[in-house]
């Protein structure tokens, strides 16, 4: 979806003084959307946090809540059992309350917070990073660190994209766990990933690895979000399968990286043969890249 195309989705299921304020920003500009229970609607943007003056009532952050998901709310409560649901567009709908356990697992029953994430789309935005993934025509395993809203996910889907794309297109696939770098809606990817791309949803890495190893062939599998021991055994699993890993880990720096066991069980095997450090102040901003060995190159314009 384009900015136009997502201001569509989202104003039938707003009040007018909240329409009025989708209408004034630009492409680009809003990154989430918060509601809460009779508290002030928030809009964060690129460049502030702006409190508005409708405090939605729990009936109507319930009837926004089933807008947005097209009046399926219940009938996606595999996804809703996560904590959020993908909506058109790739968006993403946070969602938070009272949870009730019913055999299907977890259900959020009373919502009292919503958190619409605004997926953003840059194309161009990974241009810097191409030369370090691909070299000789070959793709060479990455890690992108940075801190929460630096652009993380967002330079990933581009850099998928460029890699998928053109004549010389590789064989990737993404796990997307939680369905952020595709954004797939009944299996096609709502954001551009290019076309030799395979996703797979819902899989933990520790499973995934495998089952794409064994069914898809790739050259390189995208995921984002490492930290755990078992997504550091999985990528030491394709590493050991010849398969190359582009992936994003939290963090500020790579001392800070560096400080997490299962992180620095891959970086003591020289897994990644680059890392790209991101600035915290977000838009996909490149401050440092690191070797293998952790030295330091230039930073990418």
């Amino acid at each position: 979806m384009n900015w136009q195309e997502t201001r569509d989705f989202l104003i039938p299921c707003f009040p007018e003084s909240i329409r009025s304020e989708l209408l004034l920003l630009q492409a680009g500009e809003l990154r989430e959307i918060r509601l809460r229970a009779d508290r002030p609607t928030v809009f964060v943007t690129a460049t502030r946090t702006v409190k508005l003056p409708w405090s939605p009532g729990p009936l109507q952050l319930q009837a926004l809540v089933e807008a947005l998901s097209g009046h399926s709310l219940y009938a996606r409560a595999e996804e809703t059992a996560q904590g959020f649901l993908t909506l058109n567009g790739g968006h993403r709908m946070g969602l938070c309350g009272r949870v009730v356990h019913r055999k299907g697992g977890p259900v959020v029953t009373d919502v009292s917070s919503v958190c619409i994430r605004i997926a953003a789309q840059w194309p161009g935005c990974a241009d810097s990073l191409v030369p370090l993934a691909c070299v000789g025509g070959q793709v060479q395993s990455l890690l992108v660190i940075g801190p929460p809203g630096s652009g993380k996910t967002t330079l990933l889907r581009d850099l998928t994209r460029q890699l998928c794309s053109g004549r010389s297109a590789h064989q990737a696939a993404v796990i997307d766990e939680r369905g952020e770098i595709a954004a797939c809606r009944d299996g096609v990817p709502q954001l551009d990933v290019g076309h030799t791309c395979d996703v797979l949803e819902g899989l933990a890495r520790g499973q995934a690895v495998p089952w794409l190893i064994r069914s898809m062939a790739p050259e390189v599998i995208i995921t984002d979000e490492l930290g755990s021991e078992s997504d550091a055994a999985a990528i030491l699993d394709a590493h050991a399968c010849g398969c190359a890993v582009i992936a994003s880990a939290h963090g500020f720096s790579l001392t800070d990286a560096a400080s997490r066991p299962a992180l620095a069980a891959l970086m003591a095997r020289r897994i990644f043969r680059h890392y790209v450090i991101l600035s915290p102040e977000g838009g996909g901003q490149v401050i440092a890249i690191h070797d293998r060995n952790g030295a330091m190159g230039a930073a990418a314009s």
